[in-house]
């Protein structure tokens, strides 16, 4: 608690109750940072496999199990896109049990706020270059943080700040939930058994076990692209309402610059493809049972290495519903 204490003393309000979203952010916007990341100029992508649609039923558990579904989420408190179309409530609603990356409480949130503090003795500014110092700051104070708070922060965290825009986040902390977490409180408020396909360490490892220069290349893209990231955040809230998945991943895989390509390599690799492999395994006893929902960040669905075709190749038969 040592680090989150250091932490709430360098964290005035209104700025505390921000950073209090900021956890729940890291943990759900592994969608949001990696569409972004791309800086996507988001087209039709129609070649990439499932990529239009969130929603899929999955057959073939075992004889005389219901269907399950596999919902793709977005970390967005949009209204447009918590007002849940037809097909998706009518599934959510007949589900026995919903599924989630990670459930979501205030000892997690605590946990991740604590791991987003640096706590080896060293600052941010030992940490970046002055250039990219500089550029930290001057993002920083759009969302009312101080040179000290700064300071105080990991790279991958501020790059989870930094790409979110400041009313997104202020809503979150005002208690706005985003979808994925607001599918999880109405499975709890209407008595659903809740599974998880990770653990909390698990997807914080995910960013403390970055190597620093990459999490330094994660916080330059966010600082370079912050300025404009109410744009890029409206681009992705549209191609998400039109189910399409496919255009925000092409963007992604369709780097021009070396160093871009490379940065969307390792994100791919390390915060989808990995991931993928273990949630289409940990999902398996889950759909045994039949009547599940799980809902995961849209970008896990598609693609070869997604989960529709991985769960595909273990022998389900999973057709788009939505």
């Amino acid at each position: 608690m040592y680090a989150l204490r250091n932490l709430r003393s360098t964290v005035q309000a209104p700025f505390a109750r921000l950073l209090r979203a900021a956890p729940t952010a890291a943990a759900g916007a592994l969608f949001v940072l990696l569409a972004l990341a791309a800086r996507p100029g988001l087209h039709a992508a129609e070649a990439i496999p499932n990529g239009q649609g969130v929603l899929w039923k999955i057959d073939g558990a075992k004889a005389g199990v219901a269907p399950s579904y596999l919902f793709g989420t977005i970390h967005i408190t949009d209204e447009r896109v918590l007002d849940l179309p037809a097909p998706v409530r009518k599934a959510f609603a007949a589900a026995a049990n919903a599924t989630f990356e990670i459930i979501m409480t205030d000892d997690v949130r605590a946990m991740m706020g604590r791991a987003m503090v640096l706590d080896d003795g060293r600052t941010l500014d030992g940490i970046l270059s002055p250039e990219l110092f500089a550029g930290t700051l001057e993002a920083g104070r759009r969302y009312g943080l101080t040179e000290n708070q700064v300071r105080r922060l990991k790279p991958w965290a501020l790059a989870t700040v930094f790409s979110i825009p400041q009313a997104e986040l202020a809503r979150g902390a005002a208690g706005t939930l985003p979808l994925d977490q607001w599918l999880q409180a109405e499975a709890q408020r209407t008595g659903k058994a809740l599974h998880a396909l990770e653990t909390p360490q698990e997807q914080i490892d995910l960013f403390n076990g970055m190597a620093e220069p990459d999490q330094i290349d994660m916080l330059a893209a966010a600082v370079s692209d912050n300025a404009a990231i109410e744009a890029m955040f409206d681009d992705l809230t549209n191609a998400y309402l039109a189910r399409d998945v496919a255009a925000i991943f092409d963007s992604m895989t369709t780097q021009t610059s070396a160093a871009g390509a490379r940065f969307m390599e390792l994100f791919l690799r390390r915060f989808n493809d990995a991931r993928n492999k273990t949630m289409a395994r940990r999902m398996e006893p889950i759909l045994s049972e039949g009547g599940a929902f799980v809902a995961v960040g849209a970008l896990h669905l598609p693609g070869e290495g997604g989960l529709v075709s991985l769960l595909r190749a273990r022998g389900y038969r999973v057709t788009r519903a939505y």
